[in-house]
C-alpha cells in the first residue's frame, strides 16, 4: 500500500513544507495551520471514501435499472484478466484528475451560490460552506464509485442497431468530467485575475489530489476483492463484436 500510495503522502508532505517555510499566511492552501491541512485532509479522505462501503447496494440499484436495453443500449460484459493488476497511471493521475474535475464544478457552483445570498456571520457561512463541500464531495464519490467499478468489472455497454460497444465507464469517466473540470477552471479564471486563478487552482489540486489518490486505491481493491460478487448485480451478456 506504501508504493501505491505514495504520490499522496509526497504531496501531502510538500503542501506542509510549503506552508512550513511561508509561515501560513493567510488564505494559503485555504487554511492558516498544520493541523486544518491535516483534518482537512483527514475529513476529505473519508468523505470520500465512506461510498465504497455501499457499493454493493449502489451497482445493485444500477444493475436493476439497466436491466432492460434502455436508450444508450444493453450492458455487457467484457474479458479481463482474473488478477487485475494495480495500474499507477489510472490511480496516479486518470482517476485523480477526473474527481478534481467535478470537484471543481461543484466549488465554483458552491461559490456562486454563497455569493448570491447573505449568510450572516461568519461562523454561518462557514458551516454552509462546510455542509456544502460535504455533500458535493460525497455526491462526487458516488458517481466515481459505480463508473470506476464498470471499468474494473469489464461493464461495457452494446447498442444493439449499430453493434457497437462502449467502455461506458471510460466514457462517461472521463469526458464529463473533463468538460465539467474545463467548466470550472473558466470559472476561477473568469472571477480573478489570471496569476492568482492559477494559484488558486495549483492550491486546489495539491489539496484535493492525495485524498483522490487514496480513494483510487481504495475502491480499486474493494472492487478486485469482490468482483464475482459484484458482478452478479448486471444482468450482462456475452457478444462478440469490436471494442471501440
Amino acid at each position: 500500500m506504501e508504493i501505491a500510495v505514495s504520490p499522496a503522502i509526497l504531496v501531502l508532505v510538500l503542501t506542509l513544507i510549503v506552508s512550513l517555510v511561508t509561515g501560513h499566511p493567510e488564505g494559503l492552501f485555504f487554511t492558516r495551520s498544520i493541523r486544518g491541512l491535516l483534518v482537512r485532509f483527514v475529513i476529505v479522505t473519508l468523505v470520500l471514501t465512506a461510498p465504497i462501503l455501499i457499493l454493493p447496494q449502489l451497482l445493485a440499484l444500477v444493475g436493476r435499472i439497466a436491466k432492460s436495453e434502455g436508450f444508450f443500449g444493453q450492458l455487457v460484459k467484457g474479458a479481463v484478466s482474473d488478477r487485475q493488476d494495480f495500474s499507477r497511471l489510472v490511480a496516479w493521475l486518470i482517476r485523480p484528475v477526473q474527481g478534481i474535475s467535478l470537484s471543481l464544478i461543484l466549488a465554483e457552483r458552491f461559490l456562486s451560490f454563497l455569493e448570491e445570498f447573505s449568510i450572516g456571520t461568519s461562523y454561518a457561512r462557514l458551516l454552509v460552506t462546510l455542509t456544502l463541500f460535504l455533500m458535493g464531495g460525497a455526491l462526487t464519490s458516488l458517481f466515481l464509485s459505480v463508473v470506476w467499478a464498470f471499468d474494473d468489472l469489464g461493464i461495457k455497454i452494446y447498442n444493439k442497431k449499430t453493434g457497437e460497444v462502449h467502455l461506458a465507464g471510460s466514457i462517461i469517466g472521463t469526458v464529463l468530467p473533463l468538460i465539467t473540470g474545463a467548466i470550472g477552471v473558466s470559472g476561477l479564471f473568469h472571477t480573478s485575475l489570471p496569476l492568482v486563478a492559477l494559484t488558486d487552482l495549483l492550491e486546489i489540486v495539491m489539496v484535493l489530489y492525495p485524498s483522490y489518490v487514496f480513494f483510487a486505491f481504495l475502491h480499486h481493491e474493494f472492487v478486485i476483492k469482490r468482483r464475482s460478487a459484484l458482478s452478479g448485480n448486471f444482468a450482462t451478456r456475452s457478444i462478440e463484436t469490436k471494442v471501440w
